[in-house]
């Protein structure tokens, strides 16, 4: 299985993890138990060859990657999360809300040629409903009717259906209609209701966005899934956070892909009440590596560069990630957070990570249909 050129095992230092080795090699799925010693190990070298076998033998040496394009319709939002450095309130004078009109003429720019998937999560705009929503996809697919339209955090979801006054079935049914043919993952967090109250307070509970996420499912909606780590949270935490995705996969088998979120630590509450250092390095590609081996049912884990850096990512295709998201152009949440990488990078600038971390980079579609990197 592993495809590796030694076998498992010798690529362990830390005896303690040779059993979760030979439960990987047997294709057996790891417990609450292994992912704590996942996190607790100091062997990342280990950690990172187990991840690597199992990314191997589910996709070779194909990284993925997509053209695409970030755009939030509005930063007004009545939630309160701590770790939000986007959000603005009705009166504040950075506030916005774009117009149909406004999000049209955004994506007329040049540098939208080519996109294949437009990613909108925005803030809870209390004044915004369904029918701007419905206008809104229905404009922009006559408009583009090749660019994908990935919408809307499980949190948003439950959020502007109750503003509407209608159930997020009927939400959502609507949203389908008009246009919508997947959700991001954002909005999950940690699980945790103790940590939740100190980094999101007046963000929907856990089992909120499990349940809007399975409706999701059962429509026929693909999604992501998320989780934020690197604040205040325990390595208890994050594996409660991580089965929890899983026993909903293994219910649904809706969500796409995974992505591990750095918390980004300048210029928001929850860094001026708490010291909280960047991530590391390494703490991000063990989380990388954790997922990939705790996921087992989730078939794609990115590496997130925006939040850990190009290189890391390509670090990331080596310790069980298979996809380094996209181009992203114009970014902004994370950035206004304190991310300091770019806000988008060109088509040959992914390529080239890809490659020059010694992989194939395959385009893909949210969906991961896939088309020639050389087009």
């Amino acid at each position: 299985m592993s495809g590796l050129s030694m076998p498992l095992a010798s690529y362990i230092q830390d005896s303690a993890l040779l059993p979760l080795a030979e439960k990987i090699e047997r294709g057996d799925r790891l417990s609450f138990e292994d992912g704590l010693l996942l996190y607790n190990s100091l062997d990342l070298t280990g950690i990172a060859a187990m991840a690597h076998s199992v990314r191997l033998a589910r996709h070779g040496r194909r990284a993925y990657f997509v053209t695409s394009r970030r755009l939030s319709y509005t930063n007004i939002c009545y939630t309160h999360c701590q770790f939000c450095a986007f959000q603005a309130h009705m009166d504040d004078p950075k506030g916005y809300v774009m117009s149909v009109e406004d999000v049209i003429r955004e994506l007329d720019n040049p540098e939208n040629h080519g996109v294949r998937e437009l990613h909108m999560t925005a803030g809870h705009h209390p004044r915004l409903k369904i029918e701007y929503f419905e206008s809104l996809f229905r404009t922009i697919k006559a408009r583009f009717p090749d660019i994908h339209l990935k919408v809307f955090t499980m949190v948003e979801i439950d959020f502007y259906a109750r503003n509407s006054g209608i159930s997020a079935g009927e939400f959502l049914d609507r949203c389908i209609a008009a246009g919508l043919e997947s959700c991001p993952g954002g909005g999950a967090e940690i699980f945790d209701p103790e940590v939740r109250k100190q980094i999101c307070v007046g963000k929907k509970d856990a089992d909120t966005w499990l349940r809007v996420a399975e409706l999701c499912h059962t429509k026929g909606l693909p999604t992501n899934c998320t989780m934020l780590y690197g604040h205040i949270e325990e390595p208890r935490h994050r594996v409660d956070h991580l089965l929890r995705l899983r026993e909903l996969q293994d219910r649904t088998g809706g969500f796409l892909a995974y992505i591990p979120l750095a918390y980004q630590n300048e210029d928001n509450e929850l860094s001026r009440t708490h010291r909280i250092l960047p991530t590391t390095g390494t703490q991000d590609l063990r989380e990388i590596a954790v997922a990939r081996l705790l996921l087992d049912n989730i078939d794609h884990i990115k590496a997130y560069w925006v939040m850990i850096t190009p290189g890391l990512a390509q670090i990331g295709l080596s310790y069980g990630a298979d996809d380094i998201d996209g181009t992203i152009v114009c970014e902004e949440i994370a950035h206004q957070a304190g991310a300091k990488t770019p806000p988008g990078l060109s088509r040959q600038e992914i390529i080239r990570l890809i490659r020059d971390a010694g992989f194939e980079a395959i385009e893909r579609d949210n969906l991961y249909n896939t088309y020639p990197a050389e087009h």
